[in-house]
């Protein structure tokens, strides 16, 4: 090898060093081309639905620990990282029932507000309290082809269609009535705000939480017989 150097340094003054350098940044940057192709596959595949467990995670007024799915949300996966979470200037809201009864299924409003960009996205999930476990079933809503539902129901989320609104429209049917149910239900939502650049940064990503109590209407009577013997 030194033999090869020194002939190498006399024929054209350039060092094996030097080239082994070279080709040490070459690889380098070949190595940091792939990372980022393989980080954009991972990142910017989800305009036909969000992945699972997206929906972040937050607490009740009233102090209880109701936690998603899973802590991650679009901004800590890193499709979405450039800003917080609810640091755009926009509304994403949840209209929802205050209560339902078992088996019912009831329609709600997944909505964007004061938004500057034109694509849009979200996830939603329900949960009770009993060990913060997914409850009911979210239902595709007829021939409607800007939302789908994910993991058996449990989980609904925009299609590459829906990308183009800023509103969506889910059912989601509610336990059974011999199914017991922790309440209050609460469905946790995530909303992507993006502006299709092909990029993580510019994007902004937005939480939401609403809670509906799940209960017959049987149980109502019998509450509403004890409040009048008081």
């Amino acid at each position: 090898m030194r033999q090869f150097s020194s002939y190498l340094y006399k024929k054209t003054g350039i060092s094996a060093f030097f080239i082994f350098l070279r080709m040490a940044n070459y690889a380098f940057i070949v190595f940091l081309i792939s990372i980022f192709v393989l980080f954009s596959q991972h990142s910017f595949a989800h305009s036909d639905g969000a992945p699972l467990a997206n929906v972040g995670a937050a607490t009740t007024k009233d102090g209880w620990a109701l936690y998603a799915p899973a802590f991650s949300t679009c901004n800590i996966l890193g499709c979405h990282y450039q800003y917080t979470v609810g640091s755009g200037k926009g509304k994403f809201m949840l209209f929802v029932l205050d209560e339902c009864e078992p088996g019912e299924i009831i329609d709600i409003l997944v909505s964007f507000k004061k938004t500057d960009t034109y694509y849009h996205g979200f996830q939603i999930a329900a949960q009770d309290r009993y060990f913060n476990r997914l409850v009911g079933n979210f239902i595709n809503v007829g021939d409607d082809d800007d939302t789908q539902v994910e993991a058996g129901g449990l989980y609904a989320t925009h299609t590459k269609k829906g990308t183009n609104q800023k509103y969506w429209h889910v059912k989601w049917q509610a336990p059974p009535e011999e199914f017991w149910v922790a309440n209050p239900v609460r469905f946790f939502a995530i909303g992507l705000e993006a502006d299709n650049d092909g990029t993580a940064m510019g994007d902004y990503v937005y939480s939401a939480t609403r809670n509906i109590v799940v209960r017959s209407r049987k149980f109502r009577n019998m509450q509403m017989q004890q409040l009048r013997r008081e």
